[in-house]
C-alpha cells in the first residue's frame, strides 16, 4: 500500500483491475482527471484479483493522490479469528442471505437487504474468519436449504464449490469497508464489486457516490460467462434453440445483475460515455432520471507539434503506407484479426507496414500466439510488435490508425488519432461509429473521419484500409474531418469541467 500522510481526500476512485496498475482507456481517463484536478485530492482503492509478486504501477501518481489502498479477492488468508463479541454471529448473516433471497434483484428493497447483509459480514468478520463461517453447521444448514431451493437440477457438489468461489471475494469486500477511506465523494469506474463497494462505502460515511462507466460491466461478465470454460455444462441429450445456460452460469449472472442494480440503485448520479451505452444500462436498472452523457476528452493543442511532425514525415517518406494500432495485445482487442487483415491488404499494397504498439505481458500467452499467427502468416518484414510507445512517438509515424477490438467503450486512441489528423479504420463496437460518422443531428456536420467495419471481417478491415492507402486526398479529407470533431465535440476541457463540478456539487 502507498499513503502519503495527508488529510481525508475530496474524492475516493474505487477501480477494479485498473488504474494505476495497468493501462489503458479507463486508466487513461483516471489519471487526466486527477491531473486536470490539482484543487481537489484523491485517494485510489485498488480491487485486484491476486497480488502479483513483481506489480509495479503504470502511472506516476501525481501530488493529489494522497494514498492507494488495495484489496484482493483471492488473496489467501484461511487463519482463523475469534473473539467473543455479543452483537455478531454467523445466524445473523443467515438470515439476511435469506431476506436478500426473498426478494427479486430488480426490486429495490433487494439493495437494501444487501446493505444489511454486508453490515452483518462486517461485524462477523471482525471476529471470525471466511473459513470458520463456512464451517458453521448454520452456513451448512443455509446451502443444503439453496441446493433445495435453487439447483436440484446440477450435481451438489459443483453447487457448493462455485457457490464458494463466488461468496468468498464478496466476503472479503463486505468485510474491508473500513478499509475504504473516509472521502466527501466515492466515484466507481464500473459496477460489480467497485460499485458494490462504492455504495457500501458510501452509505456507511453518509457520502455521495458518483458511478461512471466505460463499458457495461454486467453485460461484458455476462459475455465472459457463457463462454467461461470453468463452469461444465450437462450433457445436452436433446438439443434445444431455447435451451438456457447451465445452472451454475445463471447464478453467475444472477450474481453480478444483482450488484449492477446495486450500484446503480444507490448512486447519487451516473455518467456515461454515449448514448447507446445509457440505453444499456437503463435496460439494466439505471434509473433514467441519474443518467447523463459526459464523452471521453482530448486537449487538442497537445497535438498541434504532432500534426506538423507528421506532415513532415509524410513529405519526406514519399509513397509511405503505415497502419498504426496502439494498445495492449489482448484477446479483447482481436489482434489476430489485424493480422490477417494485414496479410490481405500486403497482398495488395506490398509496401505497406503495420506498427503493433503496445504491451505484450497483460496476456502473454495470447500475445505470443499473435506472435506465431505472424510468423506463419509471413509478416516478418511487414508487421513489428513494437512494445509499449510514447503516443507522441507513433502518431506521426503512421498513416491509418487500425483498431479491431471485439468490445469497447469511447476509445481514447481513436480520439488522439483524431488530434492529430490520422483517419481511422474501426470494428463497429461502443462508441467507435458515432466518432468516425458523427453524432445523430451533428451540426455543422463534418463527414466521415475514417471507415466502419464489422466485427472480425478481416477481408471488410483490409478493404478499407486499402482505400485509405491508396487514396491520399480522401485519407486527407477524414483526418480533417477527426481533427474538427475531436477539437469540437471531445474537448478535455469541458469534460474536465463537468467533473469538477459533479464533484463539488457533491462534496457541499
Amino acid at each position: 500500500m502507498f499513503r502519503r500522510p495527508k488529510p481525508s481526500p475530496d474524492v475516493c476512485l474505487l477501480l477494479e483491475g485498473t488504474y494505476p496498475y495497468v493501462s489503458g482507456g479507463v486508466s487513461t481517463w483516471v489519471h487526466q482527471i486527477i491531473t486536470a484536478l490539482p484543487d481537489l485530492t484523491f485517494s485510489i482503492f485498488f480491487i485486484g484479483s491476486e497480488k502479483a509478486d513483481h506489480a509495479k504501477f503504470k502511472y506516476q501518481l501525481p501530488a493529489n493522490v494522497l494514498g492507494v489502498e488495495e484489496i484482493y479477492l483471492h488473496e489467501n488468508t484461511t487463519r482463523s479469528r475469534r473473539r467473543g463479541r455479543s452483537d455478531a454471529d454467523p445466524g445473523s448473516v443467515h438470515n439476511a442471505v435469506r431476506k436478500l433471497l426473498s426478494h427479486a434483484p430488480e426490486d429495490p428493497r433487494a439493495s437494501d437487504a444487501l446493505a444489511e447483509l454486508s453490515a452483518a459480514v462486517a461485524r462477523l468478520a471482525s471476529h471470525q474468519s471466511f473459513d470458520d463461517f463456512w464451517r458453521e453447521a448454520g452456513t451448512w444448514q443455509l446451502i443444503q436449504e439453496l441446493y433445495h431451493t435453487y439447483a436440484e437440477e446440477g450435481a451438489f457438489l459443483d453447487f457448493f464449490w462455485s457457490l464458494r468461489s463466488l461468496v468468498e471475494p464478496v466476503w472479503r469486500l463486505m468485510s474491508s469497508v473500513l478499509q475504504v477511506p473516509p472521502a466527501r465523494v466515492y466515484h466507481s469506474l464500473s459496477t460489480g464489486y467497485a460499485g458494490f463497494v462504492g455504495g457500501l462505502a458510501a452509505r456507511h460515511y453518509d457520502a455521495a457516490f458518483l458511478l461512471s462507466e466505460h463499458g457495461i460491466y454486467v453485460r461484458e461478465r455476462i459475455a465472459d460467462l457463457q463462454k467461461a470454460r470453468w463452469i461444465h455444462d450437462p450433457p445436452v441429450l436433446r438439443p434445444d434453440l431455447c435451451q438456457r445456460p447451465a445452472l451454475l452460469r445463471r447464478i453467475w449472472i444472477a450474481f453480478f445483475t444483482l450488484l449492477g442494480r446495486f450500484a446503480y440503485q444507490t448512486s447519487h448520479h451516473i455518467t456515461t460515455l454515449f448514448g447507446r451505452n445509457a440505453g444499456f444500462q437503463i435496460e439494466l436498472g439505471a434509473p433514467p432520471e441519474k443518467l447523463e452523457i459526459i464523452p471521453n476528452g482530448v486537449h487538442s493543442p497537445d497535438f498541434y507539434n504532432l500534426r506538423g511532425q507528421r506532415q513532415a514525415l509524410i513529405s519526406r517518406q514519399n509513397g509511405r503506407e503505415v497502419v498504426g494500432f496502439l494498445g495492449r495485445v489482448v484477446s479483447i482487442k482481436d489482434v489476430k484479426t489485424l493480422l490477417r487483415a494485414a496479410r490481405l491488404t500486403i497482398d495488395q499494397r506490398p509496401n505497406a507496414r503495420f506498427l503493433i504498439a503496445g504491451p505484450l505481458e497483460e496476456e502473454p500467452d495470447y500475445a505470443a500466439a499473435c506472435q506465431e499467427l505472424s510468423r506463419r502468416l509471413g509478416l516478418e518484414n511487414h508487421v513489428q510488435f513494437l512494445g509499449p510507445q510514447q503516443r507522441d512517438d507513433l502518431l506521426p509515424a503512421i498513416d491509418v490508425m487500425l483498431l479491431t477490438s471485439l468490445s469497447e467503450g469511447l476509445p481514447f486512441v481513436i480520439l488522439e488519432a483524431f488530434a492529430a489528423g490520422i483517419p481511422c479504420v474501426s470494428t463497429d463496437v461502443g462508441s467507435c461509429r458515432e466518432l468516425i460518422e458523427g453524432r445523430e443531428g451533428e451540426s455543422p456536420p463534418l463527414g466521415a473521419a475514417g471507415l466502419v467495419t464489422p466485427v472480425g471481417d478481416a477481408a471488410r478491415l483490409s478493404t478499407a484500409l486499402i482505400r485509405l492507402l491508396s487514396d491520399r486526398g480522401l485519407a486527407s479529407r477524414m483526418g480533417d474531418a477527426g481533427r474538427l470533431r475531436a477539437s469540437t465535440y471531445y474537448a478535455r476541457d469541458n469534460v474536465v469541467q463537468r467533473y469538477r463540478e459533479l464533484y463539488h456539487m457533491s462534496t457541499r
